[in-house]
């Protein structure tokens, strides 16, 4: 799927952490994108995990971190909110300001069942800009 950028254009499939997601549970080969994973609505979709994730994160950063990241509106929280979701599914914890590029289609799923407006695109760490190891 056509991103903004050739960074942002890459397929699950291509991501090695996707594809072990799709390979874990031993899924039929009809389930090919992790857009398809049983775990991908739950997990990133859900608007009750969502908010529960929103309101984790509001207790424990203070309720103007998820305003100031996100916005205002309960679909900018839970795309701001969903985008965080996937890497932790995936990757697992990956540190403080990590950031990895997500797979398109799941960028697209989000984005359409989240609208937000303005796309920014993927936005690397402060730590990468600054070249921190």
């Amino acid at each position: 799927m056509a991103m903004l950028t050739a960074r942002e254009s890459i397929c699950c499939k291509e991501i090695q952490e996707c594809s072990y997601k799709l390979e874990e549970l031993d899924l039929d080969a009809s389930v090919v994108c992790i857009t398809q994973h049983p775990g991908f609505n739950s997990v990133c979709l859900d608007p009750w995990v969502l908010e529960t994730v929103t309101n984790t994160v509001r207790q424990s950063y203070g309720s103007a971190h998820v305003s100031s990241q996100a916005g205002n509106s309960q679909n900018e929280q839970y795309h701001y909110v969903a985008y965080c979701q996937l890497p932790l599914w995936c990757w697992g914890y990956l540190g403080k300001h990590i950031r990895v590029v997500l797979p398109s289609c799941a960028v697209q799923r989000i984005r359409t069942k989240y609208p937000s407006p303005g796309y920014a695109g993927f936005k690397p760490s402060i730590a990468k800009c600054l070249n921190f190891p």
